[in-house]
């Protein structure tokens, strides 16, 4: 990969994660649990509302508390969580960059299904369709680490697994074609743009590695060729990001 785009994933990382800190409550409780989000009420000596980052209200008697104090917590804009809990997010982009290919800059559709946490760590399983010379769908882990909190969160991005071919075998001129697949990853930063309850815009900047294998046969020949395409490309994304816990 060249220092091109190393600087450039460098440089998206770094801007998206210049976040601020920002105070919020946290209640301990007398067994070890911790909340955090905000206090809605207090009655003195009976109990103590507070609503956690991940929008549930909880109720809790004044005898079970230990600690009632400000944590300090990543916030961009004081903006509210986007959903946590089961999500789904399916976004669209271009694996751009020069290569030994008939395309550019192919088109690629992913959606990822998954949960994430209240420690900010999604953990999904992502399909998609990518057009190549011969289509490939990707099938990989995805991996997310939310950076902070908000209406604008930024978060980093890790993915692995297989690329498997849409066809597994094709003839042209005598000659059939047999396909591999190949093993598929990325990593990079995205950020989720919070705009009602639930749904978020979904905005990614990846590094994507992969290679697909095929084989050649020939009729008049009695040996194969085996080849090995490999694709080193900026991985562009936009897309939605959808909590379904509500659904």
């Amino acid at each position: 990969m060249s220092k091109r785009v190393f600087l450039t994933l460098a440089t998206a990382i770094l801007a998206i994660t210049l976040i601020h800190a920002q105070k919020t409550d946290r209640v301990i409780l007398k067994n070890g649990t911790t909340i955090v989000g905000d206090i809605q009420k207090i009655i003195p000596e009976q109990t103590i509302t507070i609503n956690d980052m991940a929008g549930n209200i909880w109720v809790f008697s004044m005898s079970d508390v230990s600690v009632i104090d400000k944590a300090e917590v990543k916030k961009i804009n004081g903006g509210s969580d986007v959903s946590l809990g089961w999500v789904n997010m399916s976004t669209i982009g271009v694996l751009a960059g020069s290569q030994k290919s008939d395309y550019i800059a192919p088109f690629s559709m992913q959606t990822s299904f998954g949960y994430f946490s209240g420690r900010g760590i999604y953990t999904g399983l992502l399909v998609g369709l990518e057009f190549l010379n011969v289509n490939h769908i990707p099938l990989m882990l995805d991996m997310q680490y939310a950076l902070g909190r908000g209406d604008v969160v930024p978060v980093l991005i890790a993915r692995g697994g297989y690329a498997l071919p849409s066809k597994w075998e094709d003839e042209y001129y005598n000659t059939q074609f047999t396909y591999q697949g190949g093993i598929a990853g990325a990593v990079g930063a995205g950020l989720k743009i919070g705009s009602r309850d639930y749904f978020a815009w979904d905005v990614s900047l990846l590094y994507r590695y992969m290679h697909i294998n095929y084989t050649e046969s020939y009729e008049w020949q009695h040996y194969n060729n085996t080849y090995k395409d490999i694709y080193n490309r900026i991985e562009l994304r936009v897309g939605f990001y959808l909590g379904v816990k509500n659904l």
